[in-house]
């Protein structure tokens, strides 16, 4: 869409990719080559910014109250038995306050409590709340696979230890797309691979990379 913010428009899991219908076959076929995916193609609250909208891992899909339900009935038909649940919040980006792979999740702590818990239920994993270098947007600050993870640079020797932990994979801190900290808005990824906006220098790939483990 003649932006390198690859990450705004993808929500990619171990098992699938939502992407916007508008997306090239050619455009498709890469993703579903290199990450390994099922590719839905779908809008989220009638728009294709899809990552404010929605996170997941392999066990489910969370979405923002403001998706649509004919957009939801239609991920379902092809997502198979995987767990799907609105989080009903005034905070309405949901994509950008959780961060999640299959072994935990950090979730904004600004998020209420029942919504946490739904969060739990839906992603089948251990959920801690928090922020990233004081931010509580954690899902926008970083990307976090089953192999590894690239973190907001301004992260704490701390806190990527802690992140570490939780999410049992090493961190590392960097940028993307020539010194963009907000690392998910130029990344798609999973264990089997990562699209990285085309901006990217050539030493911030070799991190994402490094980090990644791809």
């Amino acid at each position: 869409f003649g932006t390198a913010e690859v990450g705004l428009f993808a929500v990619p899991t171990e098992r699938l990719c939502l992407v916007p219908p508008q997306l090239k076959p050619r455009q498709k076929k890469l993703i579903e080559d290199v990450l390994g995916v099922t590719v839905i193609p779908t809008t989220l609250a009638g728009s294709i910014l899809l990552a404010p909208m929605a996170a997941g891992n392999s066990n489910g899909l969370l979405f923002s109250s403001m998706v649509l339900d004919e957009e939801l009935e239609a991920i379902k038909k092809l997502a198979g038995d995987l767990n799907m649940g609105v989080i009903e919040s005034k905070y309405t980006a949901i994509g950008n306050l959780v961060l999640a792979n299959d072994h935990a999740a950090l979730v904004s702590s600004i998020l209420p409590k029942r919504a946490v818990k739904k969060i739990e239920d839906i992603l089948g994993v251990e959920v801690v709340t928090g922020k990233i270098a004081g931010r509580s947007y954690v899902g926008s600050l970083a990307v976090i696979t089953n192999i590894g993870g690239i973190v907001f640079a301004e992260v704490s020797e701390e806190e990527e230890k802690n992140l570490s932990e939780l999410f049992k994979v090493d961190i590392i801190p960097g940028t993307v797309n020539n010194g963009v900290r907000y690392v998910r808005s130029g990344i798609i990824a999973n264990s089997r691979g990562a699209i990285i906006g085309s901006m990217t220098t050539g030493p911030e790939l070799m991190t994402i990379s490094r980090a990644l483990g791809v």
